[in-house]
């Protein structure tokens, strides 16, 4: 069994090596610094407040257990596989015993015996991005030390190639600074720890554009916008940290890596000339991007809703509402739509929220959690798009 440990990019990898018939387990990371400061078990106090306030779901599948315990030795894995995953923001920080911790703080609203403890026992911390490296690299050492002889895989990130814009992004915070630097040390540091080995994200990468000739829209079709008047970040940025044709091509070498002990790569497996030049959008007729909308993958809707920013002055208003029905409930598309909706405010587009939030209504694979925020985003937007309007 191969053992995933890390962010959604090693979920969405442990669920394409499922599919060509590997045995998988994933499980999700919140920070190095859990583990770094845990005393060794589960913090009990912690884990029985959290059980009488009904609040495990904050945790939002950071598992108490994952969050302060190595992977187990017993099955004995075949591999441990973990990407450079992100850290979540604020971890709580237990004032007297020192261990750190993931909790969404809107769990304090469960229980007023736990919001009570957090703010007696606890303070809210922020990670130094600066320090990543190595508290990943620590972390990573004590994997190693806890499961001698099994096969150790990192995974890279991508890295922040201009042509992958407009100003690529991805959710660690300072890759971009790290990315061609720091990040390239680490990975030759991995590469020279016993039974470890290093995949290069970007190198996968560009053997997957190499052979379906996707464009970078159709890879990297998410947009990250910042809200009007938010001058602390580029207006428009690409999205790294979702590229679902990744997945399957990094579980292939996962296989391959542990099968032979070693890592290589092919041929075509080189980052492209067309990467480190400036980034040219694409251009897509209104058909096609209808086809795209009405496809009901949110990959495929979101390369289409992108088009939108780049064409200022076209109206999409007619083609949202029509392809209402068929758009997925997705986080990342919907902040498309309303980052769109609040520069192109329409009365029109109410329609699109009240057809949409029925199928939001409905959808409970991601929990209640999601599906709360969800509906609320789709409420916020309607009451925008309805005061924007006078009668």
């Amino acid at each position: 069994m191969i053992l995933f440990r890390g962010n959604c990019q090693m979920q969405f990898c442990a669920e394409a090596a499922a599919a060509a018939g590997q045995t998988v387990a994933f499980a999700s990371l919140a920070s190095p610094t859990t583990l770094l400061s845990a005393p060794g078990h589960v913090p009990p106090k912690l884990a029985a407040l959290l059980r009488a306030a009904g609040a495990e779901e904050y945790l939002h599948t950071r598992e108490l257990a994952d969050q302060f315990l190595p992977p187990p030795a017993s099955p004995r894995p075949t591999a441990l596989v973990v990407n450079l995953f992100h850290e979540n923001r604020p971890l709580w920080l237990h004032n007297r015993e020192g261990y750190i911790f993931y909790l969404d703080p809107a769990a304090r609203e469960t229980s007023p015996v736990l919001a009570a403890w957090l703010d007696r026992e606890c303070r809210s911390i922020v990670a130094n991005p600066a320090s990543y490296l190595d508290r990943l690299a620590e972390m990573l050492l004590r994997f190693r030390e806890a499961l001698p002889g099994v096969p150790l895989i990192v995974a890279g990130r991508l890295s922040h190639f201009p042509g992958l814009g407009p100003s690529p992004d991805s959710y660690l915070e300072g890759w971009d600074g790290l990315c061609f630097g720091a990040g390239r040390e680490f990975a030759a540091w991995v590469s020279q720890l016993p039974g470890t080995y290093f995949l290069d994200a970007d190198r996968i990468m560009a053997g997957v554009a190499a052979r379906t000739g996707q464009s970078v829209e159709a890879m990297f079709p998410f947009l990250r916008l910042a809200a009007p008047g938010e001058t602390a970040v580029p207006p428009l940025r690409r999205d790294l940290e979702h590229a679902g044709s990744l997945w399957p091509a990094l579980a292939d070498h996962i296989a391959r890596t542990v099968a032979t002990g070693q890592v290589v790569y092919a041929a075509d497996e080189v980052v492209p000339e067309a990467w480190l030049r400036p980034y040219v959008p694409e251009r897509l007729d209104r058909e096609t991007l209808i086809a795209l909308l009405a496809s009901g993958s949110n990959y495929r809707a979101a390369r289409a809703v992108g088009q939108f920013f780049f064409r200022p002055e076209e109206d999409f208003t007619d083609l949202l509402v029509a392809c209402a029905p068929n758009m997925p409930v997705c986080h990342n598309l919907l902040h498309m739509v309303r980052a769109w909706a609040t520069r192109h405010p329409s009365p029109e587009l109410a329609a699109w929220v009240r057809v949409h939030r029925a199928k939001a209504a409905a959808f409970t694979a991601n929990g209640e959690a999601y599906r709360r925020e969800y509906l609320r985003k789709l409420d916020d937007l309607e009451q925008m798009l309805l005061a924007s309007f006078t009668f």
